[in-house]
């Protein structure tokens, strides 16, 4: 087992040796080499630096870029990953621990919606052109994507069973440690980060987006790091956290991010249209809802 910090967030991966784990542990924090935005010399710095031109990539960030703009492109633009400069004009402009959580009021924004301008990417060449003007923000989907890859790694060179838990995404492969499904504990984002209910899931990845463990004060107002790329600032939902499970991590986190700015009214369809069962958190005395997946994946 290696435990430690990386991606803004405690990470523990548990495998069937310690070099394995150690092998999982390197690789989480060369991702996030490659695509921290807090990092100037990282790739996505870079591509940032060069929005509106065609910029060669590594493999990884290739594949991360990809996902996103696959990702954007099934959700409809609810998922955008081009949110950078509206989250760094709410105040989320450096690494969280850092963060002025009792900032000024925020000034009038300068630009309302997000936009919905594809990425361009070139597969032969693993190139990539955001649109000029535009800022990528690896955020939630580059965590998910860290722990598929990593646990990709592990696998290949020989394990049968892993577990990697970045943050709070989990990563599970292989049968159990014990008993025929693992069971994933889903914690209440305020309340101690208490056990509210289970999920039992087979091996997958188990994300969870909450409008509370990354949110701040500016002026008056509360805001947190989920923008809604319709208004362009942070989303208004009555929900406090989706988790989603799905067969791969980055997946997950989409969805997750998707559900939770869509409501309690409308969360659980947007994740039965994309065949993937979770979890809903709402305020007040509302635990936890469980939400069974629909067949297949929507479009």
């Amino acid at each position: 087992m290696a435990e430690f910090r990386a991606m803004g967030s405690p990470c523990r991966i548990v495998a069937p040796s310690r070099q394995l784990a150690v092998e999982g542990e390197a690789l989480v924090h060369s991702l996030e080499g490659r695509w921290s935005r807090f990092s100037a010399t990282s790739e996505i710095s870079e591509l940032n630096r060069n929005s509106g031109r065609i910029v060669v990539v590594s493999v990884e960030t290739y594949a991360l870029i990809e996902r996103a703009e696959e990702a954007r492109a099934a959700t409809r633009g609810a998922f955008n990953p081009l949110a950078l400069d509206h989250l760094v004009a709410l105040g989320y402009d450096r690494s969280w621990e850092l963060i002025d959580h009792d900032a000024p009021a925020l000034p009038a924004p300068t630009a309302a919606s997000v936009t919905d301008e594809p990425i361009e990417l070139f597969p032969a060449v693993h190139a990539v052109r955001i649109p000029e003007g535009a800022r990528f923000d690896p955020g939630g989907i580059g965590k998910g994507l860290a722990g598929d890859m990593v646990a990709e790694h592990i696998v290949r060179h020989g394990a049968a069973t892993v577990q990697i838990e970045l943050g709070g995404d989990v990563r599970l492969v292989g049968p159990p440690w014990r008993g025929d499904e693992w069971q994933v504990s889903i914690h209440h984002p305020i309340r101690g980060n208490a056990p509210v209910g289970t999920l039992t899931v087979p091996a997958c990845g188990v994300a969870t987006s909450s409008v509370v463990r990354r949110s701040w004060r500016r002026g008056d107002s509360i805001v947190h790091h989920l923008i809604d790329p319709s208004t362009g600032t942070s989303a208004v939902t009555d929900l406090l956290a989706v988790s989603a499970v799905a067969p791969e991590l980055w997946w997950a986190e989409v969805v997750a991010k998707v559900a939770v700015m869509a409501g309690s009214r409308r969360a659980g369809d947007v994740m039965q249209g994309f065949g993937v069962s979770g979890a809903l958190i709402g305020p007040g005395d509302l635990n936890w809802t469980a939400v069974v997946a629909a067949e297949g994946r929507a479009a």
